[in-house]
């Protein structure tokens, strides 16, 4: 007995430092716990509010298994959000520009036009309107604008199918980008009121 207590105190215990082995055995850690929720109808399934990072948002290639792949996926959907409010303000403002293309150009009254005794007004200049080709159906503009149509409704439906994950943190991610584009593209819609006011 006392030979055993002898050797336990030649050789201490040493403490325990994290190596890079540690850190991948985390990860493995965290990819287990993804594969047994999906093989056990876990957050995947759920119709709740609820937060882990244990997601798969939109395509089968797009799966969380990690907190760094929840935070990338994160600033991916902001900026994605925040486009979409872009795109919308851009929209207006190619409507505005096409509409309100006037090009105003002053001519003189001319000469040999004889004006009325009874008119004593004295008329020195006329302005003369030009308006340009409104868009048709088969204009370029228009082309470009069923585009941006197509692309705006598919940034919406994937915004409105990555709410419905129900994950809090890409929920939060949507609102937060929606509000910054709103901040940053929102305040100059105030100059697109109406398609037929300008606007300096």
């Amino acid at each position: 007995m006392e030979h055993h207590r002898m050797m336990d105190h030649e050789h201490p215990t040493t403490p325990h430092h994290p190596t890079s082995e540690d850190h991948s055995g985390h990860e493995d850690m965290e990819m287990d716990e993804c594969s047994s929720m999906d093989q056990h109808g876990g957050h995947g399934m759920m119709m709740t509010f609820h937060t882990g990072y244990c997601e798969t948002v939109l395509f089968e290639s797009w799966k969380v298994s990690s907190v760094g792949g929840l935070v990338g996926s994160m600033i991916g959907i902001f900026i994605m959000a925040a486009l979409y409010e872009g795109l919308k303000y851009y929209r207006e403002y190619l409507l505005w520009k096409t509409y309100n293309s006037l090009q105003y150009r002053a001519v003189a009254m001319p000469a040999e036009k004889a004006i009325g005794a009874e008119d004593s007004r004295i008329v020195h200049m006329v302005g003369e309107v030009i308006h340009k080709q409104p868009p048709t159906m088969f204009s370029r503009m228009h082309g470009f604008q069923t585009f941006l149509q197509i692309v705006q409704t598919v940034l919406s439906y994937f915004l409105m199918l990555i709410f419905m994950t129900y994950n809090v943190w890409l929920c939060v991610a949507v609102v937060i980008g929606t509000a910054v584009g709103y901040f940053l593209f929102g305040w100059k819609k105030s100059c697109i009121v109406d398609v037929t006011e300008h606007c300096h």
